[in-house]
């Protein structure tokens, strides 16, 4: 598979080619010499039509954005959704398309294909942890006994992860990536969590407080406007946000290994 810094590259090519040829088109060759002339004006260099177009990223970690294309370099992505501007970095994100279609469409990305007996039966089991610490994040849950559950989670992830993570199946490699990146969420929620403790008395937490805050922003720009609370943000309603986007990657990945709840 091709590299997203290459296929950057290749964009950023074929517009420059593609300005250069306007260019070059509007130039017109008198046809007899003169002694006097003027050099016609070059047309204006047009803005690439590629920005300000309406594009579908999706990250490694599996989490889909819709939004308008600012900005495309070789390193970074700057974009606009729900009116707020935000970057990525090429090497967080799976893939881009270009196009509105795309973003109302269905999940046309989830790579679909048999899966190894072995693989559906352990990723079922690793499943069973994330459901069952799923099971207990309701009003009034106990943050000792979700770091407990979060460290046998880890635990069983992460050797899941090291076992298929060099596998040559596309639908396992995507159930995989659901799996890591879901772990990742319910991790950096028991960080906002902690934060909640000690940071105010109103339950706030600032986006510099910790690096986790403001990688939850970037990575989730929609969190931003649920999370709200004048300049600061909810710790409860970014914690539930985090768990949300935890629970929509076990939902895809169970999809994808087709086992029954």
């Amino acid at each position: 598979m091709l590299s997203m810094k290459f296929i950057i590259a290749i964009l950023l090519l074929s517009l420059c080619a593609g300005t250069a040829a306007q260019t070059k088109k509007g130039k017109k060759k008198p046809s007899r010499p003169r002694a006097v002339s003027s050099q016609p004006a070059s047309p204006p260099i047009a803005k690439p039509r590629i920005l300000g177009s309406i594009v579908t990223i999706v990250t490694r970690n599996g989490d889909r954005i819709t939004g308008e294309l600012l900005d495309l370099t070789a390193y970074s992505v700057r974009f606009r959704a729900d009116n707020l501007e935000s970057s990525l970095a090429l090497d967080t994100i799976a893939s881009i398309a270009f196009g509105g279609a795309a973003a109302t469409g269905p999940r046309s990305e989830e790579p679909t294909g048999p899966m190894r007996p072995d693989f559906a039966k352990e990723a079922e089991l690793v499943l069973g942890f994330f459901e069952t610490l799923a099971s207990s994040l309701k009003p009034g849950a106990d943050y000792i006994e979700y770091g407990r559950q979060l460290g046998e989670l880890r635990r069983a992830t992460e050797r899941f992860v090291a076992k298929y993570s060099s596998t040559d199946s596309a639908a396992e490699s995507r159930v995989v990536s659901l799996l890591a990146g879901a772990l990742t969420d319910y991790s950096w929620a028991r960080i906002v969590w902690t934060l909640k403790f000690g940071r105010s008395s109103d339950g706030t937490i600032g986006e510099t407080d910790a690096p986790v805050v403001g990688d939850t922003m970037a990575l989730y720009p929609d969190l931003r406007a649920s999370a709200a609370a004048g300049n600061r943000l909810s710790a409860e309603k970014l914690l539930a946000g985090l768990w949300r986007k935890a629970s929509e990657k076990q939902t895809r990945a169970r999809t994808l290994i087709g086992a029954p709840r």
